[in-house]
């Protein structure tokens, strides 16, 4: 099997959205650690098709429509933390980080809210983060075999 997008489909469509059964959102923090890594593929070609200055913080501003503080706390939070650690990251370089929590309930895939005086909390609702990623390599598919040090597998028959 050759064709990306189908490849795209069976790899990683069809596993996370199997994950969404899974009682009382269990499966949406592996949702959402495997779409965060899929986003930064998608945004690394994004950012070499246009030829921009842009990183990955920016582009994740234009797809998401947040703010680039908001960017940076949710890379530096749930990005470095959840793939480099296992777990959303509570401090960096000895300064507290943003509080955080995930709500299926929430109506923003992604949202800093600073309602509570001093406190912010970084608010993530994973199952629209893994929608967007899914949408937006859906709509670009031709950008998923971009990437020279990591190319797209295929399926050798």
């Amino acid at each position: 099997m050759q064709d990306p997008k189908a490849l795209f489909d069976i790899w990683f469509v069809q596993p996370l959205k199997s994950l969404e059964a899974i009682p009382n959102g269990a499966g949406a923090f592996i949702a959402l650690a495997t779409s965060c890594f899929l986003y930064e593929r998608y945004a690394d070609a994004a950012i070499r098709e246009a030829g921009s200055q842009y990183t990955v913080e920016k582009q994740l501003m234009i797809d998401f429509n947040i703010s680039e503080e908001t960017a940076r706390e949710f890379w530096t939070i749930m990005r470095n933390g959840i793939l480099h650690k296992g777990m959303p990251k509570k401090k960096d370089r000895g300064k507290n980080l943003s509080g955080w929590r995930f709500e299926g309930e929430f109506t923003q895939a992604i949202k800093l809210d600073k309602t509570n005086g001093s406190f912010q909390e970084l608010q993530v609702q994973p199952w629209l983060f893994m929608n967007k990623v899914i949408e937006l390599w859906q709509d670009n598919i031709d950008l998923i075999d971009r990437n020279e040090s990591f190319p797209w597998a295929r399926i050798v028959d």
